[in-house]
């Protein structure tokens, strides 16, 4: 049945795209990320985050949502 081959291109086409677009998403990340940072700790408490929480998100790696992690660590 030919219908049911994948194309390996288009596979490849697709996990690229999902590459570049978490690549994309985490240096957005990041400039936020540094920016907050560049603030006093009680700056980040009014804003409901910590330092530590902040450079723990930046140490994770591409596949995982730094933003939901810091929603889950953030105080409220």
């Amino acid at each position: 049945m030919p219908g049911i081959r994948s194309n390996p291109q288009k596979q490849a086409s697709g996990f690229l795209s999902s590459w570049v677009t978490s690549y994309s998403r985490r240096q957005q990340f990041r400039r936020m990320a540094k920016s907050l940072l560049a603030e006093k700790d009680d700056i980040l408490a009014d804003l409901g985050y910590e330092r530590r929480d902040l450079q723990g998100a930046l140490k994770l790696p591409l596949r995982s949502d730094a933003v939901e992690y810091l929603e889950t660590h953030r105080f409220k």
